[in-house]
């Protein structure tokens, strides 16, 4: 038993401190006291910790109690959506008419709806309008998309916005418009989108019909022609209409009527007024194999407002398929015996042009009906030679009918006529040449869709090469070059000639003209020249060559040259030649036809034009 802090006596403790006292009996005053002291400080603090660790425990329990209860509350808050933001609880709707005549006032209501808990910011409607939209302002501009600021839309609340639009399109077309919402939630920065069902409009009517008539059937190298017909079914006048067509390319545009105002297949109608009919005359060439179908699509609409040739809006839309077939006649052009078309004649040669029209098709053509048409710089009324025939001079055309020609009346399948008549050339025309094109016309029995016309076409060009020519002259003393030595030459004494050689063009123009020569043997070369164009010589082969290069229609040019005869005592009594046989060749510009001309070798035997006695050219002996 211990002494406890009041002197009173304490129960034995089991702890290390009340053993030690049992065990020690004789330990002295002071030992116990402090002992005792040790005992009284050990039983504080251990009746203190037990205390301590029940409050925190306390504590802790209580905190995770409140934890829990609040978590749970704050997770059935959220999944119940008591303060959810959603785009689920933002609604859209679209109200409008299904069907709507094009060019009128389509109104559209549209209605959003938050049934959020909390207001959502910034909000912005967009509506995306199909194309050729137009707003029913007093600018009618084109609407593409268009953006209506909202701002704050609060818990609960509805907006309704009316808007305006205008839609084009051709005659039960279904447009589509798109509408969306944009908006902000308070404290984010992000941005969210609600998008609403798609509203369809079916376009009841359109103020427009566009309508295109030609033949459907025709043969390839025929005229086509195309009737645009565009009514306007609107009751009120229609404006700055724009009508353009898309060609395939067995479609060659010829000519409209009216004219195109932007290339060859755009036109603008500046004014339409209720029921009144705007019709384009479109004539086009046809080329293609037999059997291939082609179509031209049409439109016509209201153009853009930046570009007016440029199709906005479509209210109208056709199309015109045409099938090609064999065609109806072969005419073929020959001139001289050439058949490709083009024919190259020699000067001063009588064309003989003739027309071979046969009937390619299984049934029979009436009425054969040619026109000929010779036109070029050669064509002149007193040059052509005309069989059968009838000449009008008012159209310069030949002409060849039923009333000159009984047999044309008739021509059955595989039949051909033969249509003859001649130019005479003039010596005198420079590029001389003439073209010859034959419209061939008749008629078939009728046969629903196809072209009733038949026309063949050809054409043939005909041209006249020219004749250039060569002059050559030998000299002595009279050229700008001092010639020497004896005249009768004598054997084994050098003697001197100047050669001049003269290069002309005929009536048309020659390029590249080059002329080839060369010196015999007993020749030598002394390398004075002078003229036109460049001279090369080979001191080994002797050979000359003179680059004239271009000469103008009827012009020449010159070159002059020195050379040296050294005869020998074997040529006395004979004339030497001094010059070589020369060729010239060059390329006709006009015809493109190469261009040749020759001359014989020159002797030394001089002119006697030139003041020399004849026999000035045999060598003399050696005295």
């Amino acid at each position: 038993r211990g002494w406890d802090s009041m002197g009173s006596i304490a129960p034995a403790s089991s702890d290390s401190v009340g053993n030690d006292v049992i065990q020690n009996p004789e330990a002295s005053a002071s030992e116990v006291g402090q002992t005792e002291a040790n005992n009284i400080t050990t039983s504080d603090t251990m009746s203190a910790k037990p205390k301590k660790r029940r409050y925190r425990t306390f504590v802790l329990v209580v905190s995770l109690f409140f934890f829990f209860i609040t978590a749970s509350v704050s997770c059935l808050y959220l999944f119940f959506g008591a303060n959810q933001i959603s785009a689920n609880n933002i609604s859209i709707s679209v109200n409008t008419e299904f069907s709507v005549a094009a060019g009128e006032v389509l109104p559209i209501q549209i209605s959003i709806t938050n049934q959020n808990s909390v207001a959502i910011d910034s909000a912005v409607l967009i509506i995306n309008y199909p194309p050729g939209t137009r707003s029913a302002g007093e600018n009618g501009k084109d609407l593409y998309e268009e953006r209506i600021p909202i701002a704050k839309i609060d818990a609960g609340q509805a907006v309704n916005i009316p808007v305006q639009a205008i839609l084009y399109g051709e005659e039960n077309d279904s447009k589509e418009i798109k509408t969306s919402v944009e908006y902000r939630v308070t404290g984010s920065s992000g941005t969210f989108f609600k998008d609403a069902d798609p509203q369809q409009v079916q376009i009841s009517s359109s103020p427009l019909v566009l309508r295109v008539t030609g033949v459907e059937k025709i043969s390839s190298g025929q005229e086509m022609e195309l009737r645009l017909q565009l009514k306007s079914n609107a009751a009120t006048v229609q404006k700055n209409i724009l009508i353009s067509a898309s060609y395939p390319n067995s479609f060659t545009f010829l000519s409209a009527k009216p004219e195109a105002v932007y290339g060859e297949n755009s036109w603008l109608v500046p004014e339409l007024k209720p029921e009144a009919t705007y019709e384009i005359v479109v004539r086009g060439l046809i080329t293609g194999l037999s059997s291939e179908v082609s179509e031209i699509q049409l439109q016509a609409g209201n153009p853009q407002l930046e570009n007016q040739f440029l199709m906005g809006s479509v209210l109208s839309k056709s199309k015109f398929a045409y099938t090609i077939e064999n065609p109806f006649t072969n005419v073929e052009v020959i001139v001289n015996g050439d058949k490709d078309g083009e024919a190259v004649l020699a000067p001063n040669t009588e064309a003989k042009v003739e027309v071979l029209v046969t009937n390619t098709l299984n049934e029979s053509i009436y009425d054969l009906r040619v026109d000929l048409k010779p036109e070029g710089n050669l064509i002149r009324d007193n040059n052509l030679i005309i069989e059968k025939g009838f000449y009008d001079s008012t159209s310069k055309s030949i002409k060849f009918e039923v009333a000159g020609d009984s047999t044309l009346s008739e021509i059955k399948p595989g039949e051909t006529r033969q249509f003859i008549f001649g130019v005479k050339p003039d010596p005198n025309q420079s590029t001389a040449s003439f073209n010859v094109s034959a419209d061939i016309y008749a008629r078939r029995l009728n046969e629903a869709r196809a072209a009733e016309g038949l026309v063949g076409k050809a054409l043939s060009e005909v041209k006249y090469s020219s004749t250039p020519t060569f002059a050559r002259q030998l000299g002595y003393g009279d050229g700008p070059f001092t010639d020497t030595g004896a005249i009768p030459p004598i054997a084994e004494q050098p003697t001197t000639y100047t050669a001049t050689l003269v290069a002309s063009a005929g009536v048309n123009d020659m390029t590249g003209a080059v002329v080839t020569t060369s010196l015999p043997q007993y020749m030598s070369w002394t390398g004075m020249t002078e003229g036109d164009g460049q001279i090369e010589y080979n001191p080994v082969s002797k050979q000359i060559r003179w680059n004239v290069g271009d000469v103008s229609a009827k012009q020449s040019k010159t070159l002059r040259f020195q050379v040296s005869l050294l005869p020998s005592v074997t040529q006395v009594g004979r004339t030497a030649v001094v010059v070589g046989a020369q060729e010239m060749r060059a390329t006709d510009r006009f015809t493109g036809v190469p261009l040749r001309a020759r001359a014989e070798a020159l002797e030394n035997e001089l002119s006697t034009e030139l003041g020399f006695i004849r026999g000035n050219g045999e060598i003399q002996p050696k005295q």
